[in-house]
């Protein structure tokens, strides 16, 4: 009886032993767990309006705005002067001469209206090339910031509803930012011209015309 008891006892450590090995196996196995969530939260647009660099970019864009919205006023009204005395002389032009002034007019107009718009994509070219640097710098100091706070998620506060102040890094991100970048200046150029199509030469500009 003893010796039945024995052979028992010898085959239940043999299973707990097999058990153990094939749980550790099943652990080496299996993927590590993911690390904590170490979230910090910014407002971009806050860093965008409230920063140093940012003010300097909208004190900028004001001032252009108003020079453009000044320049495009007095196109307008010599537009409309001129549209005035061609009225005046449609009675008393031969039609041919009325009509090269109706063309010079025309083309008058056109010109106006293309500056009008190259201004406005003057406009929008230099603000977002402007405040893409300072997205960029945002970003640097962004990644700075997460290696301090051991953070591996960060967060822009519009796809936030609710959140922990405590996770709210925009204050501490504008001053860095103001360190780094206190100001910064708008250029403004013209818009690259489009490149000609693929086996399409360029326009040439037209010859003066000889006297």
């Amino acid at each position: 009886m003893s010796m039945m008891l024995a052979r028992r006892a010898a085959v239940a450590v043999a299973l707990l032993a097999a058990g153990s090995i094939a749980s550790a196996a099943s652990a080496a196995d299996a993927p590590a767990a993911p690390p904590a969530i170490n979230v910090m939260v910014v407002d971009t647009a806050r860093v965008l309006h409230e920063s140093k660099a940012g003010k300097a970019i909208e004190s900028q864009l004001r001032q252009r705005y108003t020079s453009y919205q000044q320049s495009i006023s007095k196109q307008e009204a010599d537009l409309a002067s001129a549209q005035q005395e061609l009225q005046k002389q449609k009675a008393i032009l031969a039609q041919d001469a009325f009509a090269e002034k109706v063309k010079e007019f025309e083309t008058r107009y056109g010109e106006a209206r293309q500056k009008a718009q190259e201004s406005q994509r003057e406009l929008v070219q230099g603000e977002n090339e402007a405040k893409g640097k300072v997205l960029v710098a945002m970003r640097q100091i962004l990644e700075e910031m997460a290696r301090e706070r051991h953070a591996n998620l960060v967060l822009d506060r519009t796809v936030v509803m609710i959140f922990d102040a405590h996770f709210e890094v925009t204050d501490d991100v504008i001053k860095r930012l103001d360190e780094k970048m206190p100001t910064l200046t708008v250029s403004f150029h013209a818009p690259e011209q489009a490149a000609p199509s693929p086996g399409k030469p360029a326009a040439k500009k037209p010859a003066p015309k000889k006297n």
